[in-house]
């Protein structure tokens, strides 16, 4: 009988034990020798980002029923062909929520009060006052791209620091509430100060912040994008900084993360030039506390066998 679960992912111990007490025999990707897996037994895979499952991926498993999906975006899994297949895919994306918009919110901080840079100075032993006076939130508009688990959670953090949030979602509408105001896209564009991504990475998503939409901003902004590194193109975030279109970014993501530890390793690279400009980069961590891995276990073994 086929009861073998692949985990290539990061799991809660709770959830390693609620599959163990439905007696499944857990394989763990990265402790195995993966060419010596009876693929043919697996009944369920547990991903993240490590395993993408495409179609010829997929096909490797003939008695795969399920798959799922640690985060939020499905990019990594070939929906189409497990309908096909009739095969079942989960995500978690409320297990994400609250982490990515705290770390979203600590990294706006940090940028607008100079937290991390006169940090590094006094490390340096300078003491800095001037020039590192910071920027409050108060009478900033902060436009939200991609109102869903995220966003809205991002919404709701900022309302305390500001009344002006803005928000625009291609696949939702009528969703303003006392925290945030529905506004179009073209709208978003002429009001917002702070401009945040967050939304799957798809063919209409890939380069959504590209020169035309920086050049369509009316004013000045931050770039924050705490979804998918391609949602942003670097190069164009980097002519932004050049020429003071755009006066500072967050990025928990880059389009380069693929390549990201020999890129680093250049004398000369982009992720470098970034850094000479007032910009914060965390490596893909916002949704990676401890609190989430445990909270998108839980949503996803209820979405399994609820």
């Amino acid at each position: 009988m086929v009861n073998q679960v692949l985990i290539a992912a990061r799991i809660s111990e709770l959830c390693r034990q609620q599959l163990i007490d439905r007696n499944l025999v857990l394989i763990d990707y990265d402790v195995l020798d993966f060419g010596k897996i009876n693929k043919s037994a697996i009944q369920g895979i547990i991903t993240s980002n490590k395993l993408v499952l495409n179609q010829v991926e997929i096909e490797k498993y003939p008695n795969l029923q399920w798959i799922g999906r640690l985060g939020s975006g499905m990019e990594i899994i070939d929906t189409v062909y497990c309908d096909q297949k009739g095969i079942r895919y989960f995500s978690s994306p409320n297990g994400i929520a609250n982490s990515v918009a705290e770390h979203c919110v600590g990294m706006l901080l940090c940028l607008q009060h100079h937290i991390s840079i006169s940090f590094e100075q006094i490390k340096n032993q300078q003491w800095i006052r001037e020039l590192n006076r910071g920027f409050e939130l108060e009478n900033k508009t902060i436009g939200i791209i991609g109102y869903g688990h995220t966003g809205m959670a991002f919404a709701k953090k900022l309302s305390v620091f500001t009344k002006n949030i803005i928000a625009y979602d291609a696949y939702k509408s009528d969703f303003s509430t006392n925290e945030v105001q529905e506004v179009s896209l073209q709208q978003l564009r002429q009001q917002a100060d702070i401009i945040s991504f967050h939304v799957p990475l798809n063919e209409e998503t890939k380069y959504y912040y590209n020169a035309n939409f920086m050049h369509m901003m009316q004013k000045n902004h931050i770039v924050m994008n705490a979804s998918r590194g391609a949602v942003v193109d670097t190069s164009v975030l980097l002519q932004g900084l050049v020429n003071g279109k755009i006066v500072g970014a967050c990025l928990d993501v880059l389009e380069e993360e693929k390549n990201i530890y020999s890129i680093l390793q250049e004398n000369e690279n982009i992720i470098a030039e970034l850094l000479k400009y007032n910009v914060i980069i965390t490596p893909h961590i916002a949704g990676y506390s401890f609190n989430a891995i445990d909270k998108m276990c839980a949503e996803l073994m209820g979405k399994l066998f609820d």
